[in-house]
This record gives C-alpha cells, sequence and structure tokens, in this order.
C-alpha cells in the first residue's frame, strides 16, 4: 500500500527515493488526502502553510542555508532539512513521520503522534506547537508533577530560568483548551510542586 505524501517540491529522484519506502507523491493543495506534507521555504512560510488547512506532519527543506532550523521548528514544522540534503535522506525522513506508531490515551484523552492530532471526548484540540509539547512532557511523566525548571529545560530547551512566565503562560492556554466545557478537569497544579494530568 503506498502513502500519500502531499508534496510542493521539485527535486530530482525524489519520487523514486520516495517510492523505495511506500511513498507515493502527490502535489500540494488545500484538502489533499495525504498522511505527510513536504516543502521547501523558510521558517516564516510555515504558518501560510498551516492556515492552508495542512494539519498533518510538516517536512520543510529550508530555502537557504541562511535558515534557522529552530526558528522553523518553533513555528510549526515537524522535521527541517538543510538545502543540501539529497533525495534519499528526504524520503527517508517522511518515511519516519508516517511510519506506525501507537496511540497514546489517558482517559478521554487521545493523542495520535503521527498526524499530532489531539482529542478529548471525540473533541479535537487545536494544540499550538509548544502547547502539545507541553501535553506530551506532562502525558509521559504519569502522576508525577513536573516542574517549572524541567519544563523550561524539556519544552524550550533552555537550562536557566529566565525570569518570565513563559511556562504559566502556555500552562494556562493548554489548561484552556484541554479543560474548559468538560465536568473534570485532567490539568492539575499541585502547589510547590508542578503540573501533571491525571485521568478525568
Amino acid at each position: 500500500m503506498t502513502v500519500p505524501v502531499a508534496c510542493a517540491v521539485d527535486l530530482p529522484d525524489l519520487a523514486r527515493a520516495a517510492a523505495a519506502r511506500g511513498l507515493g507523491l502527490v502535489p500540494f493543495a488545500p484538502g489533499v488526502e495525504a498522511k505527510v506534507a513536504l516543502f521547501t521555504g523558510r521558517a516564516e512560510q510555515v504558518a501560510t502553510i498551516r492556515a492552508q488547512g495542512w494539519h498533518g506532519p510538516l517536512l520543510l527543506i529550508l530555502a537557504d542555508m541562511d535558515g534557522s532550523i529552530a526558528q522553523a521548528l518553533d513555528a510549526g514544522a515537524d522535521d527541517v532539512v538543510l538545502p543540501a540534503a539529497g533525495p534519499e535522506e528526504i524520503a527517508a525522513r517522511l518515511a519516519a513521520r508516517v511510519r506506525p506508531r501507537p496511540e497514546i490515551v489517558l482517559g478521554e484523552l487521545r493523542i495520535d503522534p503521527v498526524e499530532r492530532r489531539v482529542t478529548r471526548a471525540g473533541r479535537i484540540l487545536p494544540l499550538l506547537p509548544r502547547e502539545y509539547a507541553l501535553l506530551l512532557h506532562l502525558i509521559r511523566q504519569g502522576e508525577r508533577p513536573a516542574g517549572r525548571l524541567e519544563l523550561l529545560a524539556a519544552v524550550w530547551g533552555l537550562g536557566f530560568d529566565p525570569g518570565t512566565n513563559v511556562v504559566e503562560v502556555h500552562v494556562s492556554r493548554l489548561r484552556a483548551k484541554l479543560d474548559r466545557g468538560f465536568a473534570a478537569p485532567m490539568l492539575r497544579t499541585d502547589k510547590g510542586r508542578g503540573y501533571r494530568l491525571c485521568v478525568a
């Protein structure tokens, strides 16, 4: 069975390398049915791609060597490669993105790590990249609270406290999307210890 890849890139030999891994390239268009998308461009274009309706995994080939991989990932790309990447590497990365992974389940909460799709009781939760990363870290901790410094390191890649309320702001946004409209909250605050998820 061939897995469709929404492709907006014209790269020699990519179709052959993709086909060897069970992938089939289809032209990208709004509403296209595909498991992963491939684009070339800059970090700031990721938001435009998402605005066009693509919410699945996105691999971005940076348009030039001066582009920032970190900025592209922060903007919502799931994987980023430099312009020098060849068709074999790109196809291998695409194949890794669609490789079956078990769904993560916690009570009413379900996370599809391939599609980056999060639902609670069947309702889709439209999480931004940082909110998604925060949720994944919390769910992997089980009942153990995750403190501020731990989250700064795991989600933001910071080895120090910048003295801002960035963690609190993102936790608040995640809580609003995760718990609003439901009788029982899942995202709890343990005073002096941190944040944790619990079964509603």
